[in-house]
């Protein structure tokens, strides 16, 4: 394995990237389809759930000290977040709060972008622009 980079959490290029992704397909691609897409309309934003969500999630944690470093998200860190998000968007939701409908395509959807996530954040080459040395305390 590539020896480990410091994680941008935020603003890293990954993240960055899904983001737009989810914006450009909520304001360009949804829109423009004069015919339902089960994929655009239904199942790629649910690809794009960890490599958009969980930066913020691990920033918040390291701000906290919960998090030791700054290396790219850890299998287990991926894993931990899908199977609560997974929980809580796929039974408590539905189930609970009536507010959703429980599709488990969604699961193979966030566990997709997870373990597409995670490849790029660990096999991507280093890019200094996107560091996250100015954004924790030193220590």
């Amino acid at each position: 394995m590539p020896a480990r980079r410091d994680f941008g959490y935020f603003r890293d290029p990954v993240c960055l990237a899904s983001i737009g992704a989810y914006f450009c397909n909520r304001v360009l691609i949804k829109p423009a389809l004069h015919h339902y897409s089960p994929f655009f309309h239904g199942h790629f934003d649910d690809c794009l759930l960890v490599p958009a969500a969980l930066p913020f999630f691990l920033f918040v944690y390291r701000q906290l000290g919960l998090r030791p470093d700054d290396a790219p998200p850890r299998w287990w860190e991926i894993g931990w977040h899908l199977a609560v998000w997974s929980l809580f968007f796929k039974w408590f939701g539905p189930v609970v709060l009536h507010r959703s409908v429980s599709d488990p395509v969604d699961l193979i959807c966030y566990l997709g972008g997870g373990v597409a996530a995670w490849l790029l954040w660990h096999f991507l080459p280093k890019s200094r622009v996107f560091s996250s040395r100015r954004l924790t305390p030193a220590g």
